[in-house]
């Protein structure tokens, strides 16, 4: 009788066992350990990944194609669906024994549909929202009035206009309390400011979960292996790479590089000289994740470039230079200076002088203009504030009073505890 009882009271009280993945990029094999594939399994769930790329960006789809793809055909785990038919039944088919984690919060017009049909088909699902970008409060001053920056800036808006902007327009104003979907069950956040710039479907009932970003995930295993031997033995100066006139997300927002390569590069190569004379340090290049400098010519002046180990190379460095980059987390974590430039043509471009003047603004620091300006005060500049840094990673990196584990493990840990009947 009492194991007739206990039979249905874990029937009505079911647990979760798979966790799907929805991406809307191309998923490669840096992506299977940042989003914690392996974690999640050591947790007895169930992992999938589903890739939703050829349907709400199908032009980026064919366009980029990540150096470490996952071969489809060797990973029963990942799968990417063609058709939006082929997605919506394959939502129908889900059992409610699964919940999803929607990565890089993508919830627009172009995915709308995918929620749509979660919400009939009763599957609860999160958003993945670690990060966060500084946002210049005072960004429309650098607009306002009549200059060749306001005038470049309204011709790019007029130019970019479609129906598909228009529709994401309006639909970004509909209050989610009018659509036929059901609300997210859990946000996994990092620090306060993770969760305010996006358009996410919640309620006063949507759990948050604080965890950190990513990022500090790659802290952890520093403190967890002692920080061990520095990967240079000499002193030098880290820049940042943002992969600026190559970076695939101008495929996937449809929108035009605000350089050239032969603009870019020289103007950074003339500054690095600089730099080097000034301090008698030699640049080494934190290559961006999914850049392929391999496949150019030699941007950098025969300066070392070096992929996968930003968070190694800020951690032994002397100071940072950048435009901006959410790799400043590590220059925070490891206390290192920073230095902020900018260019005339990232200055014309809204959304880089945004980028830029919101992180250095986090920083209380100006950029300078390296085609303008190399009258840089290097007393000033590698001077660090306890204040300023703590703020930062409060802000950006992680709360105070999260969990001291790895996010995936804090996500998983929740997860555990969702019943359902």
């Amino acid at each position: 009788m009492i194991l007739i009882l206990k039979e249905c009271r874990e029937m009505a009280t079911m647990k979760i066992k798979k966790v799907i993945y929805f991406v809307y990029a191309p998923f490669c094999q840096r992506d299977y350990k940042r989003f914690g594939i392996e974690i999640m399994n050591n947790n007895g769930f169930l992992v999938e990944v589903w890739d939703f790329t050829p349907i709400i960006y199908p032009e980026a789809y064919q366009a980029v194609k990540p150096i470490d793809s996952i071969d489809i055909s060797k990973h029963s785990y990942y799968k990417i669906y063609l058709r939006k038919i082929d997605a919506k039944q394959a939502i129908a088919n889900l059992k409610e024994d699964t919940i999803i984690i929607s990565i890089m919060p993508s919830y627009s017009f172009k995915t709308y549909f995918i929620y749509k049909e979660l919400s009939k088909a009763n599957i609860p699902y999160c958003f993945f929202c670690s990060n966060a970008i500084p946002t210049y409060t005072k960004i429309k001053e650098l607009y306002s009035g009549i200059n060749k920056r306001s005038i470049d800036y309204f011709y790019s808006k007029l130019y970019s206009i479609n129906l598909q902007r228009i529709s994401e327009f309006i639909f970004k104003y509909i209050s989610h309390y009018y659509l036929p979907i059901e609300f997210s069950k859990f946000i996994f956040a990092g620090g306060s400011q993770s969760i305010l710039n996006y358009n996410i479907p919640r309620s006063v009932d949507t759990k948050i979960v604080w965890c950190h970003t990513l990022d500090y995930d790659l802290y952890l295993d520093n403190i967890k292996a002692g920080f061990k031997k520095k990967l240079k033995s000499e002193k030098y100066v880290v820049f940042i790479d943002v992969c600026l006139p190559f970076h695939p997300d101008y495929f996937f927002k449809n929108i035009k590089p605000p350089t050239t390569p032969e603009i870019y590069y020289s103007i950074l190569r003339n500054f690095f000289k600089y730099v080097e004379e000034k301090t008698g340090l030699k640049i080494i290049i934190a290559a961006h994740p999914r850049s392929k400098y391999e496949e150019h010519p030699d941007y950098f002046g025969g300066r070392e470039i070096i992929k996968g180990e930003t968070r190694n190379l800020i951690r032994g460095c002397e100071f940072v230079l950048t435009h901006y980059s959410t790799s400043l987390n590590f220059a925070v974590l490891y206390k290192k200076p920073v230095v902020f430039i900018t260019t005339n043509d990232l200055e014309r471009s809204r959304i880089n002088a945004n980028h830029i003047y919101g992180f250095s603004w986090e920083f209380e620091k100006i950029p300078y203009n390296i085609e303008q300006n190399y009258d840089i005060d290097w007393s000033k500049e590698l001077i660090i504030s306890e204040k300023i840094y703590n703020n930062y990673k409060e802000k950006y990196i992680k709360k105070s009073g999260s969990k001291e584990e790895y996010f995936w493990q804090i996500a998983a840990d929740e997860i555990k505890k969702v019943r359902f009947s």
